[in-house]
C-alpha cells in the first residue's frame, strides 16, 4: 500500500527511521535499503515523502508497519543500478556522508572506548537517550539501534535483518556498559554510544539475516 507521510526521525549512524502517516499508527519503521534516493540512502527529520509500506504478522523493532520503498514528495523513485553491496559510506560527525569507493570484501567493525554509566534521560517515543558517566563529561547521547545485537551494529554494507525480542528501550537510573565514540555535536552532546548493554537480564534477541 503506498501512503504520504513525514519522516519522524532518522538516525544517520544506524541508517534507519520513522515515517508517520494516518495509515501507519505508530510509524512505519524504515531502514535505509527502503529509501529510494541517489546518493546516500537517507532521509531528514520532517520531510514529507510517498513510501510503500506493510504491515507485518507481528512486531518488529516494536513496530507494526515496515516500510518498503520511500521517496521525497515531488519526486520520482530512484532505482539504484547495479547491487547496492558493492556500496558503502563513511559518516563524518557532522552527519554529511561520503561514499566508500574500492572497497576490501570487508569494512572493520565500529571500535569505542569501553566505559560505565548511569541512564539519566531515555523518550521511548523517539527511542534515544542519554548515559552519564565519569569518561564522558556532560552525558552521552545515545539511540535504540545501538542496544541491537553485534551482528546488526557491525553489518556490512547491503547486509539486511529481520530483528525482534530483545528490549527497544532502556531504565531511567540503570546501570549499563557501553562503548562511545567523539562527536563535534550529537543533539548538544559531544559524546555518542555505538554500543549499549544493560546489566539487567533482557529477553533473547530474533536476528533473521534478511539479504546481503
Amino acid at each position: 500500500m503506498t501512503s504520504r507521510g513525514v519522516v519522524r526521525s532518522w538516525n544517520v549512524r544506524g541508517m534507519q527511521g520513522v515515517i508517520d502517516s494516518a495509515d501507519t499508527p505508530g510509524g512505519s519503521w524504515t531502514p535505509w535499503i527502503s529509501v529510494a534516493v541517489p546518493g546516500f540512502p537517507g532521509l531528514a527529520e520532517g520531510q514529507e515523502v510517498e513510501f510503500e509500506w506493510h504491515q507485518l504478522d507481528e512486531p518488529a523493532d516494536g513496530y507494526d508497519f515496515h516500510t518498503v520503498r520511500a521517496s521525497p514528495v515531488g519526486t520520482e523513485p530512484y532505482t539504484r543500478q547495479g547491487p547496492f553491496s558493492s556500496r558503502a559510506w563513511h559518516i563524518d560527525p557532522d552527519g554529511s556522508a561520503h561514499e566508500i569507493t574500492d572497497l576490501d570484501d570487508t569494512i572493520p567493525p565500529r571500535i569505542g572506548t569501553p566505559a560505565s554509566g548511569v541512564v539519566t534521560t531515555w523518550n521511548d517515543d523517539e527511542g534515544w537517550g542519554v548515559i552519564d558517566s565519569a569518561d564522558t563529561p556532560g552525558g552521552c547521547s545515545t539511540f535504540y539501534s545501538a542496544l541491537h545485537p553485534d551482528e546488526v551494529i557491525n553489518a556490512q554494507p547491503g547486509d539486511s535483518f529481520s530483528i525482534g525480542g530483545g528490549i527497544r528501550g532502556l531504565d531511567v537510573g540503570e546501570q549499563v556498559d557501553f562503548e562511545w565514540e567523539s562527536v563535534i555535536d550529537q543533539d548538544g552532546y559531544k559524546f555518542r554510544a555505538i554500543k549499549v548493554r544493560p546489566r539487567r537480564e533482557i529477553p533473547l534477541w530474533r536476528v533473521e539475516r534478511i539479504g546481503r
